[in-house]
């Protein structure tokens, strides 16, 4: 249930962009710093770096802007990028495809 988020991917050392095909917040966007931080938000965009966040400890901050997610980490990703990128693809799906 649900549908996959279409992004595309910018890396550019510890920083990582994904521009997505929808919004997720406003145009003044948000910066989350760590779990708690996006925790005490109900926002779409917390949910979704709430779920950044516990997917790995290594983030150092994301800020959210309307389709634009950018996820500023402690050390380069390298081809770690493809792993956030399916949990962002993932993020509206409910459950998985019936086979």
């Amino acid at each position: 249930m649900g549908q996959k988020i279409e992004l595309k991917t910018t890396s550019f050392n510890k920083n990582i962009i994904f521009d997505l095909n929808r919004s997720l917040s406003g145009q003044d966007g948000i910066t989350y710093h760590n779990i708690a931080d996006a925790s005490l938000h109900e926002e779409v965009s917390a949910q979704l770096a709430l779920k950044l966040f516990q997917f790995s400890e290594d983030i150092e901050s994301i800020f959210i802007q309307s389709n634009i997610v950018t996820v500023n980490f402690d050390k380069n990703m390298g081809t770690g990028v493809e792993e956030f990128s399916k949990q962002i693809e993932n993020f509206f799906l409910f459950y998985g495809e019936e086979e």
